[in-house]
C-alpha cells in the first residue's frame, strides 16, 4: 500500500493522511462553498481520492499504511464493552453477539464509539448520525449508507466537536462518510490498491472514492446487471475520470467541485443534458480507460500543453481519433 504523508487535523493528527502536493488541500477554518441548482446541474469532480483521517482500516487489527490499527466499537456509557467492527451487507456497521447474530445495527449504533490506536495512543470518534438512504449518482437507484463520525478537538482555547471529514469539519452531525468494504485505494496513483475482505475504506463525500461508490463502481454491488462488481480496470478508469488524471501518473488537472458531465459505456450513468446541445455543453473533454485519458480536447484546468508536458506519452485530440470505436469506460463533457 502507498504511504501517505502525515497532515494536521486536530486530535486525529497522528492518524491522518494527505493527498499529494499536486492536489490542493482543504482549507481551515472556512467551510468550502457548496451550491445547489436545478435538475440539469452537472455533477462535480474532486482531485482527491479520499481525505478521511483514517482512510483504511483492517478488520483483523493489522496496522494501515499510517500505522493505525482498529481497536473496535464501544457502546455508550452503560454499554461500554468492546466489540469487533463488522461490516454487513453493502456498508452497514453491525455488532454481533456470541452466536454471530446481529445485536446492534443502523441507528442503534448512534452514540457508539470507534476506537483506533497508534503507537500506544488510543483515539476515539463517535457515531453521531446514520443515513441509510444516501442517493446514488448512477441510474440504478441503489441508495447506500452514510455516517457522521465526530471527534472532540481540545487543541484550542475552546473545546469543539468536529466531523472527521475535512471539508465538513464544522458540520459534526452531517452523515458524509461511507464505508467501502473489501478494498482500499492508492491515493497517490489514484487507483484501486488492495481488493481484500479484511480491509475497509472510510470515504468522505465530495471525494473520488465516495463518488465512485455512488456511481456503482465498487466491490459490493453487481455492475450493470453482470452479476459481478465492476472490475479493477473499470474502477480505475472511474477514479482517473473523477480526478482528471489524464496522464495516469496521479497528477490531477482540476480543482475541488469543478463541474463536469459524464456518461459511461454501460449506460448506467448518462449525462444530465444532451452532450451535443451547444446551449448546455462546451464540448467533449476526454474519453477514459483505466490508464487515464485515451483522447483529450479541453482540460478542466490548465491547457493541453500543460497536460502533454506531464504525460509520458502524448494524448491525441478527441477530434482526431475514432474514439467511439476504441475501448473505453467513460466520456466527459465540459458544461458551458
Amino acid at each position: 500500500m502507498t504511504s501517505p504523508v502525515a497532515r494536521f487535523l486536530p486530535v486525529f493528527a497522528t492518524l491522518s493522511a494527505v493527498t499529494p502536493a499536486c492536489a490542493p488541500e482543504p482549507e481551515y477554518p472556512e467551510l468550502e462553498f457548496r451550491t445547489t441548482c436545478g435538475i440539469n446541474c452537472p455533477p462535480t469532480n474532486s482531485p482527491h481520492i479520499n481525505d478521511a483521517p483514517f482512510p483504511e482500516l483492517s478488520l483483523s487489527g493489522q496496522p494501515n499504511s499510517a500505522g493505525v490499527t482498529l481497536v473496535g466499537l464501544s457502546g455508550p456509557p452503560g454499554n461500554a464493552a468492546l466489540h469487533p467492527l463488522v461490516v454487513a451487507n453493502r456498508d452497514e456497521l453491525v455488532v454481533l453477539d456470541e452466536n454471530d447474530d446481529v445485536l446492534y445495527s443502523g441507528a442503534d449504533l448512534v452514540g457508539w464509539f470507534v476506537l483506533l490506536e497508534k503507537d500506544g495512543d488510543t483515539k476515539t470518534g463517535q457515531i453521531v448520525a446514520y443515513n441509510p438512504t444516501e442517493p446514488p449518482l448512477d441510474d440504478n437507484s441503489r441508495p447506500f449508507t452514510t455516517y457522521a463520525i465526530a471527534f472532540t478537538d481540545a487543541s484550542g482555547p475552546i473545546v469543539t466537536t468536529k466531523n472527521v471529514c475535512p471539508t465538513y469539519w464544522n458540520e459534526p452531525a452531517n452523515p458524509v462518510l461511507t464505508i467501502i468494504a473489501g478494498e482500499t485505494y492508492d491515493r497517490v496513483g489514484k487507483s484501486v490498491d488492495l481488493i481484500d475482505g479484511d480491509w475497509v475504506t472510510f470515504a468522505c463525500k465530495d471525494e473520488a472514492a465516495f463518488k465512485a461508490k455512488a456511481l456503482g463502481y465498487e466491490q459490493n454491488v453487481g455492475f450493470a446487471q453482470t452479476g459481478a462488481p465492476a472490475t479493477r480496470q473499470q474502477q480505475d478508469a472511474t477514479l482517473k475520470m473523477i480526478t482528471a488524471d489524464y496522464c495516469g501518473t496521479g497528477f490531477s488537472f482540476t480543482e475541488q467541485n469543478t463541474s463536469i458531465f459524464w456518461g459511461n459505456t454501460a449506460g448506467t450513468v448518462v449525462p444530465k443534458v444532451d452532450p451535443n446541445d451547444p446551449d448546455e455543453v462546451e464540448g467533449i473533454e476526454a474519453v477514459w480507460d483505466d490508464e487515464g485519458a485515451i483522447c483529450l480536447t479541453t482540460p478542466r484546468k490548465g491547457d493541453v500543453a500543460d497536460v502533454q508536458a506531464e504525460c509520458p506519452v502524448p494524448i491525441p485530440d478527441c477530434a482526431n481519433v475514432n474514439w467511439a470505436n476504441m475501448s473505453h469506460e467513460w466520456v466527459t463533457w465540459k458544461p458551458l
